[in-house]
């Protein structure tokens, strides 16, 4: 990819993260305009389908009625693409367990941000416990697919949809509903157990 960089006053510095958790901010690539990718920190969920409380964190079938059509526009345009950086990633069904992709210092997962207004937990200046706040924020999830035979022993229904090759976190970034053939299983011999 040959993108420009451009960060946020959050990101300038940005030293990573031991640990990312569902309804917490953490780092994501965006477009933002012609040749360029911002490092921007969103918070990891889409608003609950109502009814419900927790945020969704993951998309999975994108023939539902709730990403088809409720979230139709968040899903099919370019600015709303993005990418979530890792080393590697954790199922944590059973133990912790940790994958990496062979030979690849930063893979990323295909992912959607969106604009919201609402109430979510917030952290508060000098204190340890986040608090309930309505405000707008700016809000990501990632794509799962078909567990391949690597992850499917430790969490048989999903994994995270992984590109590494920079032509398909193109593709991906592009935006359509055709780029959503790259929701598939990362190929088996290239996802390794971290030891």
């Amino acid at each position: 990819m040959d993108y420009g960089l451009k960060t946020t006053t959050q990101t300038d510095n940005y030293g990573g993260q031991e640990n990312i958790y569902p309804d917490q901010d953490a780092p994501i690539l965006r477009p933002a305009g012609k040749g360029k990718l911002e490092l921007a920190m969103l918070r990891w969920g889409f608003p609950p389908i109502p009814g419900q409380k927790a945020p969704i964190t993951n998309i999975r079938n994108l023939k539902s009625k709730w990403w088809s059509d409720v979230n139709r526009e968040w899903m099919t345009k370019a600015e709303y693409r993005c990418l979530m950086p890792f080393t590697e990633f954790v199922e944590p069904v059973r133990d912790s367990t940790w994958f990496t992709v062979k030979d690849t210092e930063v893979a990323f997962f295909a992912g959607v941000w969106r604009p919201w207004h609402g109430e979510r937990l917030a952290e508060q200046p000098g204190k340890k416990r986040r608090a309930r706040e309505e405000r707008d924020w700016e809000l990501y999830a990632f794509l799962t697919t078909e567990a391949n035979d690597i992850v499917r022993p430790i969490h048989e229904k999903a994994m995270p949809v992984i590109l590494a090759n920079p032509a398909e976190c193109q593709e991906w970034l592009g935006g359509s509903a055709d780029s959503f053939k790259l929701q598939r299983q990362y190929p088996s011999n290239a996802v390794a157990l971290v030891s």
